[in-house]
């Protein structure tokens, strides 16, 4: 005659109490939850009194991390269960697992477990379990465990999960760095943008931040120079939440030319466009904590596997759900950005907008000041003096911990792209000076047609004065023109004829290759 199976429930039911009922054990106490214990051909289950039973078979799993007496005819089924990826992966199946409510924890799970209880909330018991009131994603009240792998969980009445764990203290003592090499400070520009760090770009709607970022980042991911700095060279991942491919598209062709390159010499880099998807990098919770969004979990993902030496991410605006008054939340959201910077090596740039008040300033900033004390550069764009023209820029270091503040980089915007208006003499600023020769030069041209004239010497008919009012300027400054004049002048593509009656001689502009006489050139 067989042997009569012993069943297992006889073992839970002196832990967690519970009315026998056969093989059911009803209102045993699991983790603060009442529960409903039960066996089907030897195997066992578990199930919430409010809510349909849990068929899986996850019992036998839980019994053996419990460290239960189990029958040998059950150990072998348990240990496959144990070692099935269904029952020792899926977050949802630690929902029926039975948390070891009665294993006294190690000092060092309960030093563990006390931190998480100062990160999330909830009431640290004897039995090593914390009573969540609330999770950062807004779940149900739970309980978190240190599970037998050695990570914590975070169980409810729907499902499992692993959570995050706080990072332990850790104190450096200084004095170990004793005949240590000093590490070099790394820069991505030069005493502008500090690799690890995040650098915060502002710049009023319209004024060119996204574009000086992009091409930025371009450069370096072509390896070249630009506007003068030098960019380190590697990957460059670029997120816009602003605008469509097709735009980004455009542009990248526009800074690829301005600087003698291809589309296909982008290689190195990569390109996020969001203007039609939900940006948003970061949260606030029911307690106002950021927290990050799934997007930035696959944003640090692929970066981490990228690898990218930059990471532009355009703008706050649409990046950020939290209060940009709150200085807590500007610093939790510039702190999750540096964990990655810090993690994969690279500098962040975050664009920003002013506020009004801002702008009026000349600070730049917006929102709250955990904006500017959290970042270690802050730079500003802006537009040139309103006596220049409407394509001068203006990029200032507001903001630099570890060189000058004050510095000053005047840009031109120039089909497309940004040159240096002074500074390093480039191949583009050579273009912005063609550009507005050749402008000169058919400017002058119509004017003599129409029968006006123009001389080289300040007056009512100064050359420059008269040509920035006409509407084929397009917007170049009066300044720009003189300065084309005197290119032009000293080249001989123009040049300065004597007008009018002997008697009454006016100096004239005219271009040497229209000059059919009879007038005399002035000496």
């Amino acid at each position: 005659m067989p042997q009569a199976q012993p069943n297992p429930l006889s073992d839970i039911q002196s832990r967690y109490g519970g009315e026998r009922n056969g093989s059911h054990l009803k209102g045993c106490t699991v983790a603060g939850q009442v529960s409903d214990l039960y066996t089907v051909d030897g195997m066992v289950f578990c199930g919430k009194t409010d809510g349909p039973y849990d068929y899986r078979q996850i019992g036998l799993f839980a019994s053996i991390e419990l460290g239960l007496p189990l029958h040998s005819s059950h150990k072998l089924a348990a240990e496959e269960a144990k070692g099935q990826p269904s029952a020792a992966n899926d977050n949802k199946l630690f929902a029926s697992i039975i948390p070891p409510t009665n294993r006294t924890p190690s000092a060092d799970e309960l030093r563990r477990l006390k931190r998480l209880a100062a990160r999330y909330g909830g009431q640290l018991t004897g039995s090593a379990i914390i009573r969540k009131n609330g999770t950062e994603k807004d779940a149900p009240a739970g309980n978190i465990w240190i599970h037998s792998d050695g990570k914590p969980y975070f169980r409810n009445g729907d499902g499992g999960a692993p959570c995050e764990e706080p990072d332990p203290l850790l104190a450096v003592n200084p004095a170990n760095w004793q005949g240590v090499p000093i590490p070099h400070r790394e820069w991505y520009i030069e005493d502008l943008i500090p690799m690890r760090q995040v650098t915060l770009l502002y710049g009023d709607g319209g004024v060119g931040k996204s574009l000086l970022a992009l091409q930025i980042a371009a450069a370096g991911a072509m390896s070249i120079e630009t506007l003068g700095l030098d960019p380190r060279a590697g990957k460059a991942l670029y997120l816009g939440a602003e605008d469509e491919e097709a735009e980004f598209q455009r542009r990248l062709a526009d800074i690829s030319k301005a600087h003698g390159r291809d589309l296909s010499d982008l290689f190195m880099f990569r390109l996020l466009p969001m203007a039609d998807k939900d940006a948003l990098l970061s949260v606030p919770d029911k307690s106002g904590t950021m927290q990050p969004t799934p997007l930035w979990l696959d944003v640090s993902e692929f970066a981490e596997s990228y690898e990218p030496r930059l990471i532009v991410l355009d703008t706050v605006a649409d990046l950020f759900a939290g209060d940009e008054i709150k200085r807590g939340q500007a610093r939790q959201f510039i702190t999750m950005l540096r964990k990655l910077a810090i993690r994969i090596n690279c500098a962040i740039i975050l664009l920003a907008h002013p506020s009004v008040q801002g702008m009026t300033s000349g600070s730049g900033t917006s929102g709250s000041t955990g904006w500017s004390n959290s970042s270690r550069s802050r730079l500003y764009l802006t537009r040139g003096d309103k006596d220049d023209d409407s394509d001068l820029r203006v990029l200032k270091t507001m903001k630099i911990n570890y060189g000058k503040v004050g510095g000053e980089i005047k840009l031109r915007w120039h089909e497309g792209a940004f040159v240096l208006d002074d500074g390093k003499p480039s191949l583009a600023a050579g273009l912005v000076a063609r550009r507005d020769d050749e402008l000169f030069r058919e400017l002058l041209s119509a004017i003599n047609r129409s029968g006006q004239r123009v001389a080289p010497t300040k007056g009512v008919n100064y050359a420059p004065a008269v040509m920035v009012l006409r509407p084929e300027a397009n917007g170049v400054s009066k300044k720009a023109l003189e300065a084309a004049m005197q290119r032009l002048l000293a080249t001989g593509l123009i040049k300065v004829i004597m007008d009018g009656p002997p008697s009454k001689q006016r100096q004239r502009l005219i271009v040497s290759a229209e000059d059919f006489g009879p007038d005399l050139e002035a000496s």
